[in-house]
């Protein structure tokens, strides 16, 4: 009598050999069958028969997707729906074929498909668990009820073929290589361009990251609110930098993982333009569920959303909610940024640290520099400034915008608009853009790579750099510029729409990203402004003091509040020489935005009185982060 206990063992010897050693343990899978991605599309192997309902098709006319074939994903154990005329009958097993697949892990996977349904196992399960292979089966229809059925299953699994056109997706982001052929968006969604490429993915639909409504109808709404407003401009292009990063690092410049975030009080729109305006770039922003998160969540969590959000862009809404004591918020904050920053997370006992490329995003009404400082050092400080760009607003009426929107008149008015056109679409951009921009890395990839890489020099051009910390800083402005452009060269966006980019994203720059570095550290400017032996004016206040002639000549410089609210420093012209700045050095901090000039490097300003009338006086202003302590300060230098 035959052995078929012996004969089984072989046929798993064989499989283990043929499964080229040890494979990690993956959850498994189902999908609806599905042809290779066509030119333009995109799709999720992995279509639940109840989720049929909200299946994008191809269909003419049918909104800014028409092009593309799109299946919502599914949980990883959901059974794909047969074809309607495959289900007249049961699958046998007859109608099984089993293949290889390699995964983007590395690993080996199997996949098992009959009649339009499949399901995929990673292949150590299938080595050491072949009786939880059989129970699973029924999931496609297969029976493997009797010792007949069960031989032919392994018989069918031992004479697998290898797939090479098939990759199995684990997780989210671009496919790990030079030139990534696929990307897998949050909610397990494939999106290809490649004709020749199937991918399965194994990622689950977290529900964050839904889209609704029409592309054209959002760029439209969003550009007539935001366009020439530096920082709303440069926040909604920051939203996608991390999209054109893969390709970056194939430039002279590099794409770290930033964080940007906005300081402000509470009616300042600052979750608006964080959560709603760049947050409905990938999701949805109206809603508990929306894109965005919370900072109060555990430190693991939080660690866990790089990972999730790989390739993405994460935005966690208000930081001073991270926990209700000080010491641990800024612990808490201090770890999230570190990581972040890092790009690899904690490693855990039995697994290997997955590394994560996040572009992130938070506000709050406390800058995260004085949440650290309960806990950090000066030098812990510093080195974040590298990592970290805080907008931190002034007493502007108009909020994080530089002027009323045209057209409105109030940000409120504007911001309603906002709030209207993303209500019903969101989550559409950064689909399209995904896609745009891989169809141009296949046609034409080192093309792609020059216009990233001469968008950014160009904008480097214009502002200057003093050091490494700053060009470092300056980089997420530059690249948010670089995707403004490749965006309008794809016709992902339509270029009349959005104004002065380059402008308003350097302004943004200036005012922002300089000013905390470059200004800080200029220690002329500082040891000016420290010398006690000098007297400066705070000319602050609404009235402008009364200062005679005789006494402005002791004034070393008058301290004042520009029409944007940013705190100035006016050095008179006779006054210009105790700084021993050349007019070269003037020249360049004119260049940098400190120096705040017209055509010549003198501005004329009326900041005293004398006799009840406003003086005109000549001055050279510069704008500064803060007045340092040792600063002599008075109303008027000549009253005792």
């Amino acid at each position: 009598m035959k052995n078929t206990k012996n004969t089984r063992l072989d046929r798993l010897k064989a499989l283990k050999k043929r499964s080229e050693g040890d494979v990690g343990d993956k959850g498994l899978a189902t999908a609806a069958r599905h042809p290779a991605a066509g030119a333009g599309s995109v799709g999720k192997l992995g279509l639940n028969p109840n989720s049929a309902k909200g299946t994008i098709r191809s269909e003419p006319n049918s909104g800014p997707y028409s092009h593309i074939k799109c299946q919502p994903p599914s949980a990883p154990q959901a059974i794909a729906g047969a074809n309607d005329a495959d289900q007249t009958r049961l699958p046998v097993v007859s109608d099984l074929s089993v293949s290889i697949l390699t995964g983007d892990d590395g690993d080996l996977y199997h996949r098992f498909e009959a009649l339009g349904r499949t399901v995929v196992f990673p292949s150590k399960m299938v080595i050491e668990n072949r009786l939880q292979i059989m129970g699973a089966l029924p999931r496609i229809g297969i029976l493997a009820v009797s010792s007949a059925i069960k031989n032919e299953i392994s018989l069918r699994i031992e004479s697998a073929k290898r797939d090479e056109k098939t990759i199995v997706a684990t997780r989210v982001g671009f496919e790990k290589r030079g030139v990534p052929r696929y990307f897998v968006y949050g909610d397990g969604t494939v999106i290809s361009p490649a004709a020749d490429l199937r991918v399965i993915s194994l990622v689950e639909d977290r529900g964050r990251f839904r889209s609704n409504g029409e592309l054209s109808i959002y760029e439209e709404g969003i550009a007539d609110i935001i366009r020439e407003q530096p920082v709303p401009v440069t926040l909604f292009f920051y939203a996608l930098i991390q999209i054109l990063k893969p390709f970056v690092s194939a430039t002279r410049y590099k794409a770290e993982n930033m964080m940007f975030e906005l300081v402000g009080g509470t009616t300042t729109f600052k979750s608006a333009l964080t959560s709603t305006l760049a947050g409905t770039v990938w999701g949805e922003g109206h809603s508990r569920e929306g894109y965005a998160r919370s900072w109060n969540m555990s430190d693991q969590a939080i660690e866990d959303l790089f990972v999730a959000f790989n390739d993405h862009l994460l935005i966690l809404d208000e930081a001073t909610l991270a926990h209700t004591h000080e010491k641990a918020r800024a612990d808490k904050i201090l770890n999230a940024v570190h990581r972040l920053s890092s790009g690899q997370g904690r490693t855990r006992t039995g697994a290997v640290a997955e590394g994560h490329s996040v572009t992130m995003l938070s506000n709050s009404n406390q800058p995260m520099r004085s949440i650290l400082s309960v806990t950090a050092t000066e030098e812990v400080l510093r080195a974040l400034e590298v990592r970290l760009i805080s907008f931190q607003l002034g007493n502007r009426k108009t909020g994080f915008f530089h002027s009323l929107p045209s057209g409105y008149s109030s940000v409120d008015s504007a911001m309603n608009k906002l709030f209207a056109t993303t209500k019903d679409n969101f989550g559409l951009l950064a689909r399209r853009y995904i896609l745009n921009v891989l169809t141009r890395a296949q046609q034409d990839s080192d093309a792609l790579i020059r216009d990233i890489e001469k968008s950014i020099a160009k904008f480097m051009r214009g502002i200057i750099l003093t050091d490494a910390v700053s060009h470092r800083r300056a980089q997420p402005f530059a690249l948010a510029y670089a995707a403004a452009v490749i965006a309008f060269d794809t016709g992902t966006l339509k270029k009349e729409h959005w104004g002065k980019v380059k402008r308003n994203i350097r302004r943004a720059w200036t005012d922002y990203g300089a000013a905390n570095s470059v200004v800080a550290g200029d220690e002329r400017i500082v040891a000016y402004m420290s010398d006690t032996s000098k007297v400066f004016v705070d000319a602050r206040g609404k009235a402008k003091p009364h200062i005679v002639d005789e006494n402005f000549k002791k004034v070393a410089g008058i301290f004042y509040c520009g029409r944007d609210d940013a705190l100035c420093l006016a050095v008179p012209n006779a006054a210009i020489k105790d700084m021993k700045l050349s007019a070269a050095a003037l020249k360049k901090l004119k260049k940098e935005g400190v120096l705040r000039a017209g055509k010549s490097l003198q501005t004329k300003l009326a900041l005293r009185r004398v006799k009840d009338e406003n003086k005109v006086d000549v001055f050279y202003v510069f704008k500064v982060p803060e007045i340092p302590a040792p600063t002599k300060l008075s109303r008027d230098p000549g009253n005792k």
